[in-house]
């Protein structure tokens, strides 16, 4: 039988609610519970961040693409969400033991169930007519490339390197993950998004200048990351500015 309209976002978005409610609980227990502060950001930007944009980025390429999926095709978007939620898991569960072989197959089970993300993405926007916000859904794919590599760069970290790559990965890992990823996610879905809820017409042009100022963020989020890897601060601070001038 068919299923239901938005019947998969509820069964999709019930790790959500899950990871809330953890949220809620370590809140409470945090002080005896180790690596805590790790625990408490992760389980915020992978648990509930990454769930939802895995699903609400799903959703928002079928309808600026005015191409829906089939129902046949939402239990594989499912499965997707739970390997994701089964990497967060074990990525967690290996922070709080202090087992390097569970952080590193915790983080290369999220990073493989983004990438599997991504090439789902790329696939329907090929296989789309071309629509007016085409080249702006690209960058729900640019955004999620990004995921992965901040995964290996936290796997690097969770089994521990030297002080020096230990500030560099971090920079590298913020710069992926919360510039890249949730950044360009945001503001790709801000292009139409934000017009919808003002309930006002969309700026004119907006559509054709929205990807060139996307492309600005994702070449600024690139040499943001490059100059964490090789410890540059100064590009750093430039890449910085180049994406102030994107947003």
């Amino acid at each position: 039988m068919p299923e239901r309209k938005g019947s998969w976002h509820r069964r999709a978005t019930r790790p959500v609610q899950l990871w809330m409610i953890a949220l809620v609980v370590l809140g409470v227990i945090h002080r005896w519970v180790p690596a805590s502060t790790w625990v408490i950001v992760h389980i915020f930007t992978l648990g509930l961040l990454t769930n939802s944009i895995l699903v609400w980025g799903q959703h928002f390429t079928e309808t600026l693409l005015h191409r829906r999926l089939p129902d046949e095709a939402r239990p594989l978007q499912v499965r997707r969400i739970l390997v994701l939620n089964a990497g967060i898991v074990v990525l967690v569960a290996g922070m709080i033991g202090a087992w390097p072989v569970a952080i590193v197959a915790g983080a290369a089970v999220v990073g493989a169930a983004v990438a599997w993300y991504v090439v789902d993405l790329v696939r329907q926007v090929r296989a789309a007519e071309p629509t007016r916000f085409r080249p702006v859904v690209r960058y729900y794919a640019v955004a999620a490339a990004f995921l992965p590599l901040g995964a290996v760069a936290g796997a690097f970290m969770g089994v521990g390197v030297s002080e020096q790559w230990a500030v560099r990965l971090h920079a590298f890992h913020l710069a992926v993950n919360v510039l890249g990823f949730v950044g360009i996610t945001i503001f790709t879905t801000l292009v139409t998004f934000w017009a919808t809820v003002l309930r006002t017409p969309m700026a004119s042009g907006q559509d054709t200048a929205a990807p060139r100022s996307l492309a600005l963020i994702t070449a600024a989020v690139v040499a943001a990351a490059a100059a964490s890897l090789t410890g540059v601060e100064p590009l750093i601070a430039g890449a910085l500015g180049v994406y102030l001038l994107g947003v």
